[in-house]
């Protein structure tokens, strides 16, 4: 049975998109299936998906895109059918009611977040939120766009409070070789250093 990943946090701007398509290469070039399902009515990923494949129409794709809407208790049921692989869900910074079988089918949520205090605070508010919705999946809070020059004081306090519901993965490093991301492209060896003991942590959880 495939593994359903969900990117997600209630707060924009953490990188769930970003991370959704880097970690579908990741899995990709480690010979996995992978199937990335839109959830965000902003389509950012599909939107991305359909320019690249406008300029490269004889592309391979590495990877299935597709906007889910609201049938996420349709895809959700087909996902759990599937053979083996991996399913990432990008959702939208809201969660709505439609949006709550993805919640309960997954694996796990991967939460991305930085350690501001705007960040953190509504971190906390979406875990409980999933929480009181009984979600059971396994949280995955992954630091993400860290500037290794500045380090928050409350970090290890912060880190504390989430691993009393979850595991603080290893961080991902802020740069511009994260932001390159592409649907098509294979994931290069610069983007690999910067992701690799972040996603290969995230595989040892959920495999």
């Amino acid at each position: 049975m495939a593994k359903i990943l969900v990117f997600s946090n209630r707060k924009g701007g953490t990188g769930k998109s970003t991370l959704c398509i880097q970690f579908a290469n990741y899995l990709f070039s480690k010979g996995h299936n992978v199937a990335v399902l839109d959830a965000d009515p902003q389509q950012s990923i599909i939107d991305l998906r359909n320019r690249e494949v406008a300029t490269n129409p004889d592309v391979s794709l590495p990877w299935v895109a597709q906007f889910v809407g609201d049938k996420a208790q349709q895809f959700m049921s087909q996902a759990q059918q599937m053979g083996d692989g991996f399913i990432l869900v990008d959702c939208p910074g809201t969660i709505t009611q439609t949006l709550m079988p993805v919640f309960h089918a997954a694996d796990a949520v991967i939460i991305p977040f930085r350690y501001d205090d705007l960040i953190v605070d509504s971190t906390i508010t979406f875990v409980k939120v999933l929480k009181q919705a009984g979600v059971q999946s396994k949280l995955l809070f992954l630091p993400n766009c860290i500037d290794m020059r500045i380090k928050n004081q409350n970090e290890d306090h912060i880190k504390g409070i989430f691993r009393q519901v979850g595991d603080v993965l290893p961080f991902i490093k802020q740069g511009v070789v994260i932001q390159r991301c592409s649907t098509l492209r294979p994931i290069d060896q610069y983007q690999e250093m910067t992701v690799h003991r972040c996603f290969s942590d995230i595989l040892t959880k959920v495999l």
